[in-house]
């Protein structure tokens, strides 16, 4: 299949976000460099690997049509409101699946992480909720729902919520009764108590209203978790969590760890655990460097068949993801130390010989 569409859709959502950057740094808005970078780096890896992940669901969900149970549905504009429509109900029963299954949370938590709200959190995803998405929404293809708008429908629906991440707008009046608005996305990333587990929808708030999970925006949102992580690195961040679901079969025994895997997140113990020993010392010219190498190689990455090529380019889209999140280890550190004062000796003696 052609990967074509994804090329074209990194660069206009870092576009976007550069535009948005711009008017909420000018207007005191919160937007700091370390959680940008993280959110980027996050989202660049969400891409790298979803480049696999996006064929291979594609490939699940057309192979659902050989266990379909009901006779496809006819192609006409009736049928597509009604898979747009159930496409969104889907991601809803997803989504509350993220919030309230705990082995689920450690996928989704990577989007509520930040504590800022910009069009940057879109960037920050896990690619094991694409595929677990992606199995739910074959489903449909099952009972009937045509393939072609199953796939389409749930593209715009990921496209529709990009928005819904953004401090300039809050509603639009009438359209707010039927479709999620950014202030109810906001209460769905905030962290106080009120607005916890509650706006679950992508695209239409009324299954919020109707299944009793809606809560308008009254005070102000304090976004991100209530507990806020130690991590700054795209890795730790994706890998806390599972560690702790593994150490609760050691700590609490079998059962429990088992039982614990599916309760809420609430259920776990407040300990997060570091898997790896990294660190983050972020800088703007790391960024800039780093998302230059990276969407130029993921343009070459999706279009080439040169297996030494797609190598190559794979290791320095991943060089980039980390080079955008400033990572370093105790070796790396020392590493960058050597060569600053290798360069800054050859400068002196550059200098001393003129």
């Amino acid at each position: 299949m052609s990967f074509g569409f994804m090329f074209i859709i990194v660069p206009i959502g870092l576009g976007l976000f550069a535009l948005e950057f711009y008017f909420l740094h000018k207007r005191g808005y919160k937007v700091t460099l370390d959680q940008t970078a993280l959110n980027l780096s996050l989202g660049f890896f969400d891409r790298f690997v979803g480049l696999y992940l996006t064929e291979r669901s594609l490939v699940l969900v057309h192979e659902a049509i050989n266990y379909a149970v009901l006779p496809e549905m006819p192609l006409n504009a009736v049928t597509f409101v009604l898979t747009f429509f159930a496409v969104d109900l889907i991601w809803y029963i997803f989504h509350i699946m993220g919030h309230r299954i705990s082995i689920m949370w450690g996928i989704h938590l990577v989007h509520h992480q930040s504590d800022e709200y910009n069009l940057s959190v879109n960037f920050a995803l896990s690619p094991l909720g694409f595929i677990l998405r992606s199995f739910m929404y074959s489903s449909l293809v099952i009972i009937g729902f045509p393939l072609e708008y199953v796939v389409m429908s749930s593209y715009l629906n990921a496209f529709y919520q990009y928005y819904l991440h953004t401090e300039f707008i809050n509603t639009i009046p009438i359209l707010d009764r039927l479709f999620v608005m950014p202030a109810h996305h906001k209460v769905h990333h905030a962290s106080n108590e009120e607005y916890l587990d509650k706006n679950y929808g992508g695209v239409f708030i009324i299954w919020d209203k109707l299944f009793g999970t809606f809560e308008p925006m009254k005070a102000k949102p304090k976004y991100g978790l209530t507990t806020a992580l130690p991590h700054k690195d795209f890795l730790n961040i994706q890998l806390f969590f599972f560690k702790k679901l593994i150490q609760n079969f050691r700590e609490f025994g079998f059962v429990k760890g088992v039982s614990l895997l599916f309760k809420g997140p609430e259920h776990q113990t407040s300990d997060v655990p570091r898997v790896l020993n990294i660190t983050t010392k972020v800088k703007l010219w790391k960024v800039t460097l780093g998302t230059v190498i990276y969407v130029l190689c993921y343009r070459i990455m999706i279009t080439t068949e040169n297996i030494p090529v797609l190598i190559t380019v794979c290791l320095m889209n991943l060089s980039a993801i980390m080079i955008i999140n400033g990572i370093k280890t105790p070796r790396t550190e020392v590493g960058w130390r050597f060569l600053r004062r290798r360069v800054v000796h050859f400068y002196d003696s550059f200098r001393a010989s003129w």
